[in-house]
C-alpha cells in the first residue's frame, strides 16, 4: 500500500517525477486520441497535484494540454477558428483551475485515499465551473452542460484517475523493490 511519505514525490527521486510527468503528458496524447473532446483533464491534474512536487504538476499539466492540443488540431482536425481556438485557452485555464484546487486539498492532513479523492472532487468543480462560465462569452452546445454529459465527463475522468492511480502504485511499487534491493557486496 501507498505510504502518506511517497505522496508526492519528493525532490530525492527526481528521475521518477521526471518519468511522471512524462507519463501523463503521454496519457493525455492516448486519451486524446480516444475521447476527442473529453479528455480527462482533471485526472491528470488531481494525480500530479498529489503525485508530484507543485512546479513538475505544473509542468505536466502544461504538457497534457499542449498534447492534447496538437492531437486535436494535427490529427483529429479540430476546426482552425477563433471559437476553436478560445476554447482551447479557456480548457488550459479550467486545468490549471482543477490543479490549484487539487493543490488546494493537499493542505489538509489526511489519508492518501481522501486526499485523492478530495484533490479529484475539488479539481473537478473547479475545472466544470471554468468551462461552464467560459458558456458566457463563447459559444457551446445547447446540452453541453446537461447532466447526462458532466455525468460522462465525471465518469471519464473517475475511469482515468483510477487508471493513474493504479499505474502510479505500481510504479511506486517498482521504485520500492529497486531500491530494495542489496547492492552488490564490496571486498
Amino acid at each position: 500500500m501507498l505510504e502518506r511519505n511517497q505522496l508526492p514525490l519528493r525532490p530525492a527521486t527526481p528521475g521518477f517525477a521526471v518519468a511522471w510527468v512524462t507519463v501523463i503528458a503521454s496519457a493525455s496524447v492516448a486519451l486524446s486520441l480516444v475521447f476527442a473532446c473529453v479528455t480527462p483533464f482533471v485526472a491528470l491534474a488531481a494525480v500530479s497535484a498529489v503525485a508530484l512536487p507543485r512546479r513538475m504538476a505544473i509542468v505536466a499539466v502544461l504538457l497534457a494540454w499542449l498534447a492534447n492540443q496538437t492531437v486535436g488540431y494535427l490529427v483529429l482536425g479540430y476546426p482552425q477558428t477563433v471559437d476553436s481556438f478560445a476554447w482551447g485557452v479557456t480548457i488550459a485555464i479550467s486545468a490549471f483551475a482543477s490543479l490549484a484546487a487539487s493543490l488546494g486539498v493537499l493542505r489538509f492532513n489526511a489519508s492518501p485515499a481522501v486526499t485523492m479523492a478530495g484533490a479529484f472532487m475539488a479539481g473537478f468543480v473547479a475545472y466544470e465551473a471554468v468551462l461552464f462560465a467560459a458558456t458566457a462569452a463563447l459559444p457551446s452546445g445547447d446540452g453541453a452542460f446537461s447532466a447526462a454529459v458532466v455525468a460522462e465527463v465525471l465518469l471519464i475522468n473517475a475511469l482515468a484517475v483510477t487508471g493513474l492511480i493504479c499505474l502510479h502504485i505500481a510504479a511506486a511499487a517498482g521504485r520500492a523493490l529497486v531500491t530494495a534491493q542489496p547492492g552488490p557486496a564490496l571486498p
